[in-house]
């Protein structure tokens, strides 16, 4: 019983009172898209710095650390 009233509380449909602009879209990608770009340039300059500094430790983590 109390499921069934549960079920017909969430399926009871209800007036949606929002407005999204169509440009919206536009406006999150103008937004998104230089902080993708920033992200994937940060990785790729920082990439080798990172590799180096996990191996270095790896190799110390390891015992085969370079005299």
């Amino acid at each position: 019983m109390i499921r069934a009233l549960l079920v017909a509380a969430i399926l009871q449909p209800t007036m949606a009172l929002a407005y999204i602009d169509p440009n919206t879209g536009g406006m999150l990608f103008q937004l998104l898209a230089p902080l993708f770009a920033a992200v994937v340039a940060g990785w790729i300059m920082l990439r080798r710095v990172i590799g180096q500094t996990v191996s270095r430790w790896l190799r110390k983590l390891s015992g085969k650390a370079d005299s």
